[in-house]
């Protein structure tokens, strides 16, 4: 009932008509965000132009206005700029939000891993298959697994669940 009545509110906040694929996505969103299971990823795939980004900035509005939060990450600061217009929400780099700077003797610098204090937050990650999780050696971010960090810290916090975006069709990151 509860998810009905959320689908028509992120239908009204919806630019478009909604493809199948699109109301079929929106249900499992739906279903994934009331499932009360907070350890679950769920992933949005589509190639480009499916609509992935309407339809994640629909949802965004709908959850502000029943004071829902979310976070919109994105890998790169040009990612994230795109993913804030389309979402008209502000919308941070991965590592601007995970990891914090520490200083080692002779200026030496390494960035590990924050504490995430949004709690209750539904992290949305955008152009997710450039999300690389190879180990770097002497990495200076965290682990040098940016996804297993990324987990780590969004389900640090208490009532917290992530949605990737991304696209089947794109090149993975350099290195993998």
């Amino acid at each position: 009932m509860l998810n009905r009545f959320f689908l028509e509110k992120i239908s009204d906040n919806f630019p478009f008509s909604f493809t199948d694929d699109q109301l079929a996505a929106l249900e499992h969103i739906s279903d994934f965000l009331f499932s009360g299971m907070n350890d679950q990823i769920f992933l949005l795939t589509g190639y480009a132009g499916t609509g992935k980004s309407s339809l994640i900035g629909s949802l965004v509005k709908t959850m502000a206005a029943f004071d829902q939060k979310t976070l919109l990450l994105a890998p790169t600061g040009r990612a994230a700029k795109v993913f804030s217009t389309y979402a008209s929400h502000p919308a941070y780099t991965i590592h601007k939000k995970i990891y914090r700077q520490e200083k080692f003797g002779e200026g030496t610098v390494h960035f590990s891993l924050s504490e995430n204090l949004h709690t209750h937050t539904l992290f949305i990650v955008d152009e997710a298959s450039m999300i690389y999780n190879e180990s770097a050696d002497n990495s200076l971010f965290g682990t040098g697994r940016l996804l297993d960090d990324l987990i780590e810290y969004v389900y640090g916090a208490e009532g917290c669940r992530m949605l990737l975006i991304g696209d089947n069709a794109q090149l993975p990151p350099v290195k993998q």
